[in-house]
């Protein structure tokens, strides 16, 4: 136990490959680090490096001591990272992604508050409908609106996010009020293209099962406030997220259609890359987010 402020000093060497290096490095004198080898080095009882003048080799026992030293002292700066990450406080630039509509209306009055808790931390916030890639793109955090799948991210559920199906008065007065999802086949449906199948919807009727409907209609397009302009104007029907719509259902520019019937329930996800040690900042802002967003009811509007 005696030598072990010796082995940090005999790893450095062998890692930068000479005591002058190891020195200037660890703010010593080379005398000092020489000491400390050879100090460790008797402590063992076996010679760990062979000396030249132009060169260090390590012995067949410096090969084996300098391996298992070396791990040892990785896991022993993991362990105190860990306890850091703990405890130290959240700070630095911290890089979001978020929908544009739940992101401007949603995530956006919150940035005030979180930035009042954590004045360490700086937000670069990208608004997008795209899936970004965080590790490529090197994001700490995502927000995601879906029904998630295997992933090799972490995902921690905010809110749920419920869907409906809706039109416009002058659509159903055109055309119909649909009563059952089947009836969906005969009428103008407008088509996300960002869904992972976009011309099949799913229905539940009370106390059935659920029916795959496969739709069509006049415009396809990867744009949600198009799809909503196009409802509006009566262009056909869409399968919403409520929070998207709460304004033009109580206006009624929107009227539900095939109330008894349920949709596929979503959900408001933080989404970020598995990592062994979670940034106090990414825990800050998941933790923020979840307690924020933890009072939208069953119909999605936050209390």
């Amino acid at each position: 136990m005696s030598s072990l402020p010796d082995i940090p000093v005999f790893v450095r060497v062998v890692e930068l490959g000479s005591f002058t290096a190891a020195a200037d490095a660890l703010e010593i004198s080379k005398a000092a680090v020489s000491k400390y080898v050879g100090r460790l080095e008797d402590a063992l009882g076996a010679r760990l490096l062979q000396r030249t003048t132009r060169r260090l080799t390590l012995t067949e026992a410096g090969e084996a001591f300098y391996r298992r030293s070396a791990a040892a002292l990785e896991e022993i700066d993991d362990a105190t990272r860990e306890v850091a990450s703990l405890s130290g406080a959240p700070r630095g630039v911290l890089r979001i992604s978020a929908p544009v509509y739940l992101g401007t209306t949603r995530i956006a009055p919150l940035i005030a508050p979180f930035r009042a808790a954590h004045p360490e931390v700086s937000l670069d916030i990208e608004f997008s409908d795209r899936h970004v890639d965080l590790v490529r793109e090197r994001f700490d955090v995502a927000i995601r609106i879906s029904q998630l799948g295997d992933s090799s991210l972490v995902a921690r559920k905010l809110a749920p996010c419920p869907q409906l199906v809706c039109a416009s008065p002058a659509y159903l007065k055109r055309r119909g009020t649909p009563k059952t999802p089947a009836e969906l086949r005969d009428h103008d449906c407008l088509i996300y293209g960002l869904d992972r199948a976009p011309h099949e919807w799913k229905l539940r009727p009370p106390k059935g099962r659920w029916i795959a409907v496969n739709v069509r209609g006049p415009l396809r397009t990867n744009n949600d406030h198009a799809l909503k302009q196009a409802a509006i104007d009566g262009l056909g029907l869409r399968q919403f997220p409520l929070f998207f719509i709460e304004a033009e259902l109580a206006d009624g520019r929107l009227v539900e259609v095939l109330p008894r019937c349920e949709s596929p329930q979503l959900a408001i996800w933080a989404v970020y890359p598995a990592r062994r040690h979670l940034q106090p900042k990414v825990r800050a802002i998941v933790d923020f987010l979840a307690e924020r967003l933890a009072h939208v009811r069953e119909t999605g509007r936050t209390a």
